[in-house]
């Protein structure tokens, strides 16, 4: 059976000649992925308690997600609804709620349209006014477009980028170490924690506390990936100038175009995600009782967390 794997949209841009490289690294070609969506769809069949069921397209990337793992893309499928009960302070701004839109003009959170030589796709924060940042809302504007993610694009996996130049010490202060590791128990839980690497540019010296906090938060081989860079330069000696924006030494969209690119994309599938926003477990029909300590494993050890 053929499916529609073709780009849908210049902001998550891949060829397929990409799409073939990636699916050739987890052993599967584009014409051959049937037999993989049958076995998710009987056990889906199976799984009353979900309240929304994915396409095909969505299947497909998250085995992509998980190397062709059926039992963890069972995993993730279905913990990309159950988590949405166990953390909804990041699952309640639809994006016609004030605050998140709010949130989208106080911060600059965007992908990068080209994938880069890794065939990973470039996520970039920029907090562009620090007084107005809220944890809950930012975290809530990465949920929803990796959501969208999951539905329009497919890479090998994924590298963070965050551009400190507008860091404030006031900004600073609103993140908590418990809000870090909840985020990270998504990306872990839902998406894999497939995070290929995490750059740091334009750093003042009060950011170090921001990031010792995240790396304290991080697992080891993760920790192990963060790059700090003192200038725009040396992201050149990572990305090629054609994926990186202007603002960032590249000769792609600013930031600022972007922005309103990600914005009008937000806008654009509100009901939907608005759906999926909503979307919660019926517990009365779960075939298995879900042990929330398994999920949030972090309560308890989190208090011996420390940072320098």
């Amino acid at each position: 059976m053929a499916y529609d794997l073709k780009y849908k949209t210049p902001l998550f841009y891949y060829t397929e000649e990409e799409l073939a490289k990636i699916l050739e690294s987890r052993g599967r070609k584009p014409d051959g992925l049937a037999e993989d969506i049958e076995i998710i769809r009987k056990w889906l069949k199976t799984q009353s308690h979900l309240p929304m069921q994915p396409t095909d397209r969505q299947i497909i990337s998250f085995l992509v997600m998980n190397k062709f793992s059926i039992e963890k893309t069972k995993e993730k499928l279905e913990l990309n609804y159950s988590i949405k009960s166990l953390i909804p302070e990041f699952y309640k701004f639809p994006v016609s709620h004030t605050d998140f839109l709010k949130d989208v003009n106080c911060n600059t959170l965007v992908y990068l349209p080209k994938l880069n030589k890794n065939l990973n796709r470039v996520v970039i924060w920029k907090p562009d006014i620090p007084e107005d940042f809220n944890v809950n809302t930012l975290f809530s504007t990465l949920l929803q477009l990796l959501e969208l993610k999951s539905i329009l694009d497919f890479s090998n996996s994924d590298e963070y980028m965050c551009d400190m130049s507008n860091l404030s010490l006031s900004l600073v202060s609103k993140i908590g170490p418990m809000d870090i590791k909840k985020m990270l128990t998504i990306l872990e839980k839902v998406y894999s924690n497939r995070i290929a690497a995490i750059h740091y540019v334009n750093i003042p010296s009060y950011a170090m506390t921001l990031i010792n906090l995240v790396k304290v938060t991080l697992k080891p081989k993760i920790r192990d990936r963060i790059v700090l860079h003192k200038n725009n330069e040396s992201l050149l000696d990572y990305y090629s100038k054609d994926i990186l924006p202007k603002d960032l030494g590249g000769d792609s969209k600013s930031l600022a175009e972007l922005k309103e690119d990600f914005k009008q994309l937000l806008l654009d599938n509100q009901e939907y995600l608005k759906k999926v926003q909503s979307a919660r477990v019926n517990e009365v029909l779960r075939p298995a009782k879900l042990c929330n300590d398994d999920i949030l494993g972090f309560h308890g050890n989190f208090r011996k967390l420390q940072v320098d």
